[in-house]
């Protein structure tokens, strides 16, 4: 059977690849040179505004659960600091596996065009770059992916399969082999949060710090803003010996990762914390005391489980399977996404 949502939504996510094609090949030909106009193009008005009105028209058929449907949940103050601490943990893993990877290509003899060494010491300049590559980003960038594509693709039936395809996409959607690799591994780790937080807005916290420090470190360095030179020289001193490097970056990694796994355990606790707090005031519980109402709760989940109405299948892992049908606008956004990203490949080759 045709899952016709998750059908509607794969091609909402193709119409926005090609769109982003379309745009990365007038850039490159010189044609649209602008970045502010490219941008604008690609963040506001492809990522946003085109897969909201087409979700809104062939989904969900209004503006307020189309925003439901892509994870626009409030959020505690703690999941925000939460949000915010798994930013800083996950932008030095990104920067990590950034580096491991362009080292890898560069053996290959890959050098990006756009490479540059210039950075203009201008406060406004600074403003506009981190608009557009960590206030934009962080918003649009995530409607689609952690929104349209995960939140509103998980409704239809099958999590596991909507993270890794919505992760890989998020690689591919940039267009260029530089940053695929890491960038589909950030997708994966902030999708998995954006599930376990049941709202989209840790997720867009988390995109944001990372393009946001990573500039920050760029500019900070000429600028000399605080621990920004200082990490820029730490670096700098540890890549100089080989050994150390290697060492202290495994360590880092292993703490990285530890911390991330807390982060996470702990955005869950929250999560069902808060959920709880819904179902006792849903309950009307607040005036009974803890054990009669804990009580009234297990009996409630229990009638649940042994109700015959409960859709077992929801609880499998992985959830329901799409058919070939279903996915077909995934494979030609895996298509155009990979042929761009090969020819980047190609092209970089000096």
């Amino acid at each position: 059977m045709k899952n016709k949502n998750f059908f509607k939504i794969s091609m909402i996510y193709f119409v926005a690849m090609l769109c982003v094609a379309v745009i990365f090949v007038l850039g490159y030909l010189g044609l649209l040179q602008n970045d502010i106009l490219s941008s604008f193009l690609i963040q506001i008005v492809v990522m946003f505004a085109i897969p909201m009105l087409m979700y809104t028209f062939l989904v969900s058929k209004n503006f307020k659960k189309t925003f439901t449907d892509a994870g626009f949940n409030k959020i505690s103050g703690t999941m925000i600091g939460i949000s915010i601490l798994l930013g800083v943990v996950l932008y030095f893993i990104n920067s990590f596996v950034a580096d491991v990877f362009a080292s890898l290509i560069a053996l290959f003899g890959y050098e990006s065009i756009g490479t540059t060494t210039t950075v203009t010491l201008d406060y406004a300049y600074l403003l506009k770059d981190f608009v557009l590559s960590a206030i934009l980003p962080g918003i649009c960038e995530e409607f689609l992916h952690r929104g349209i594509m995960l939140h509103a693709g998980e409704k239809a039936g099958n999590p596991r399969y909507v993270l890794i395809i919505s992760s890989i996409l998020f690689g591919l959607m940039h267009l260029n082999i530089n940053q695929f690799f890491y960038a589909a591994i950030l997708g994966l780790l902030m999708g998995y949060v954006a599930l376990v937080s049941n709202s989209i807005f840790p997720s867009m916290i988390i995109h944001f710090m990372n393009n946001f420090l990573s500039s920050y470190f760029v500019y900070g360095y000429y600028l000399n803003w605080p621990f920004a030179a200082a990490v820029n020289n730490l670096k700098a001193f540890l890549m100089s010996n080989i050994f150390v490097f290697i060492t202290t970056c495994t360590i880092l990694v292993i703490l990285l990762v530890i911390a991330y796994i807390y982060l996470t355990r702990w955005m869950i606790k929250e999560r069902a914390r808060r959920d709880v707090k819904k179902i006792i005031e849903y309950l009307e519980l607040n005036s009974l005391p803890i054990t009669e109402a804990q009580e009234k709760i297990n009996q409630a989940n229990l009638l649940l489980r042994q109700s015959k109405m409960m859709n077992l299948k929801t609880n499998v892992p992985g959830g329901t399977k799409f058919s070939f049908t279903d996915n077909i606008f995934v494979i030609s956004s895996f298509i155009l996404g990979g042929l761009i990203t090969i020819c980047s490949f190609i092209w970089g080759v000096i």
